[in-house]
């Protein structure tokens, strides 16, 4: 392999995870791609959900990232989350993609009689983007005003895996939103509230999901009830073996100092290919079927580690950064806690430097 360093992206299990949620919420997935599909690659992933009857639009963050799917070919509805901008507008015409409309100086930047259906989102209680409740009367006067097709109707949740009465709340607010459009004539084809953590909430008049982590093989909480596998696999090479004797420092100042003759090796990854630097002299990856603690600074391109208890390795070895090998294991989650952070900030630090291959 050409590469010294790789994430290898299991398209099985890509669809066996989409699969699974599917039949668990038999509902229409709006799949979430935004940020290179949190890390995987946008573009090979949309076109996997491309043949998939079950996904009905691809969730990206910006019309740039829309743009990119649409000049590698991806027909399929993409719904871009943050909105437009007035400069965006003809980069929405030009491309059919689909804007998150959320507060009324967007609203207004939609021409009369608008050709492309629009979803409108609504805040039920994260205090982000949407318009509040005490606004709905004066957005059902604008849309009708304006002959605005919506297509969908959508809120989200922010701690639907640890806040049960908030979420809950939130879900009751929303129908009541919904209820009203109902009653004004308004029935869109999609309405939307529920994301990966949400799937163990009951949400009846909701006939869609807006999902991303969970698609990737990462549990949004322990109890969460379908099964799915990690996709992504990211591997690196052993560049360079060799010895420290006791005393000896390491890395950029030297924050490891070798308290015995040790045997170290040199991995091509560092944080320019997504190793968070905060895994420094307390991170490991994984060798032979044997942890290999981080030692030192991690760098930009590359990060030592102690291989003085592993057998038989030489340069040119795989290391793996995050997977399994045999009976040793480290996932996303194994590094977001190590990193105090989440998941999510893990997959999507991995960088376009890392080749991404596709199983």
């Amino acid at each position: 392999m050409l590469h010294r360093s790789w994430a290898e992206i299991d398209s099985k299990r890509l669809l066996e995870n989409s699969k699974n949620i599917f039949n668990y919420v038999k509902k229409d997935i709006l799949a979430v791609v935004k940020a290179d599909a949190y890390g995987h690659g946008s573009v090979v992933v949309s076109k996997i959900f491309e043949n998939l009857d079950y996904v009905k639009k691809l969730c990206v963050a910006t019309s740039e990232e829309g743009k990119e799917l649409r000049e590698e070919g991806i027909t399929k509805d993409i719904l871009v989350l943050g909105g437009l901008l007035k400069e965006e507008l003809d980069q929405f015409l030009e491309y059919r993609l689909q804007p998150v409309i959320s507060d009324f100086s967007q609203l207004e930047l939609i021409p009369d009689e608008f050709s492309i259906p629009i979803h409108l989102k609504f805040d039920t209680g994260m205090n982000r983007l949407g318009f509040n409740i005490s606004e709905l009367e004066k957005v059902l006067y604008l849309i009708k005003k304006k002959k605005i097709k919506i297509e969908g109707l959508m809120s989200h949740f922010p701690s639907a895996d640890v806040d049960e009465e908030l979420t809950e709340s939130q879900i009751k607010k929303f129908k009541k939103i919904v209820d009203t459009f109902s009653k004004n004539s308004i029935s869109p084809k999609y309405i939307h509230i529920q994301n990966s953590a949400g799937l163990i909430y009951e949400c009846s008049y909701c006939n869609s999901v807006r999902i991303g982590i969970s698609l990737y093989g990462e549990k949004p909480m322990e109890k969460f009830p379908i099964s799915v596998k990690t996709v992504m696999s990211v591997k690196s090479k052993l560049i360079s073996i060799k010895s420290l004797k006791k005393g000896d420092k390491v890395s950029y100042g030297g924050t490891f100092t070798a308290d015995k003759n040790m045997k170290i090796g040199i991995v091509a990854f560092g944080y320019a290919d997504g190793l968070p630097r905060n895994l420094s002299n307390k991170g490991y990856f994984i060798i032979n079927n044997k942890r290999a603690k981080i030692l030192g600074n991690v760098t930009m391109d590359m990060t030592i580690v102690d291989l003085s208890d592993i057998q038989n390795v030489n340069i040119g070895d795989d290391v793996l950064i995050i997977g399994k090998n045999g009976s040793e294991e480290i996932s996303f989650n194994d590094l977001a806690n190590l990193c105090e952070t989440i998941p999510y900030e893990i997959m999507c630090r991995i960088s376009k430097r890392v080749k991404r291959i596709i199983l």
